[in-house]
């Protein structure tokens, strides 16, 4: 799995080379949170290319940041479909595609649309988060129903309510509040904020951060857009906030680029399959 070429590197503030770090852009890679890896640190099999779950937690798994100038995935994928005897190529998966970003847009979408329903669905029943950051969004692994029955593999779940509360006022009616501690800081100097607003701020943020570790800085321009309007212009609303979307409407938002993305890579899928229908030995 990768976007940018391995080794990647882990750097503190001095701009020193952490290496026995897990770098942060393969703990948020959407794979490992969605499968909920826990990557253990200080052992890397191969410093910034190889890395290794926690031995304590069964199955363990490795996971290679492929290098997209070599032809170890097309290797490795028509090794891995050939059921002879003599095939002693060890199984895996691969999360493609392996040059570009490093998830399909359409999973990266989809993670953010589940986290965005959880919130609405917080928000109707007057309560608010206060600390939405990406320590606090975690996703299932496949086999995890195993453990826990009552746990939907591949869902995205909010977690931590500890700063949460519990309002008097739904969103549209609810007036700006003190604002708790929370992993972000507000950008400008106000000290109330409406709490409905403060968790889809917060929510634009965590895209902000994970499209920026997933896309090398370079998000799509579909997904780029919709997390500015999210972001949206603070005015310092001292009573209800308009100057980003509810939660319901940013929900109902993505739905539409997410259903829009998803016709747009199935078209690409069918032209490119006629292309080679068409032009085999061109391709």
């Amino acid at each position: 799995m990768a976007s940018g070429n391995p080794p990647w590197y882990e750097v503190n503030e001095n701009g020193e080379l952490m290496v026995l770090e897990v770098p942060a852009r393969l703990k948020s890679h959407p794979e490992v949170i969605r499968r909920g890896f826990e990557l253990e640190p200080a052992s890397p099999c191969k410093i910034g290319v190889v890395y290794r779950t926690s031995p304590l937690k069964e199955p363990l798994y490795h996971i290679k940041i492929l290098h997209t100038d070599t032809q170890e995935a097309a290797v490795f994928q028509r090794l891995s479909q050939l059921p002879d005897p003599r095939n002693h190529t060890i199984p895996g998966e691969l999360t493609l595609p392996e040059a570009g970003s490093d998830a399909p847009l359409t999973r990266t979408l989809d993670m953010f649309l589940q986290l965005m329903e959880g919130i609405e669905f917080m928000h109707s029943l007057q309560i608010v988060h206060m600390d939405i950051c990406p320590g606090n969004a975690v996703a299932a692994n496949r086999n995890i129903g195993q453990r826990s029955p009552n746990v939907v593999p591949g869902r995205a779940y909010l977690i931590d309510f500890g700063s949460s509360l519990q309002l008097p006022l739904g969103p549209g009616l609810q007036h700006a509040i003190t604002l708790p501690p929370s992993q972000y800081r507000l950008e400008y100097d106000i000290t109330y904020f409406d709490p409905y607003s403060w968790d889809v701020y917060c929510a634009a943020l965590m895209m902000e951060q994970i499209l920026e570790w997933c896309y090398e800085n370079k998000p799509p321009l579909i997904a780029r857009l919709y997390n500015d309007w999210l972001k949206g212009q603070e005015r310092g609303c001292a009573a209800v906030c308009h100057c980003r979307p509810t939660a319901r409407r940013a929900r109902q938002v993505l739905a539409g680029i997410l259903w829009g993305v998803r016709v747009w890579e199935r078209l690409k899928d069918t032209l490119y399959s006629l292309k080679v229908l068409q032009f085999p030995s061109i391709l």
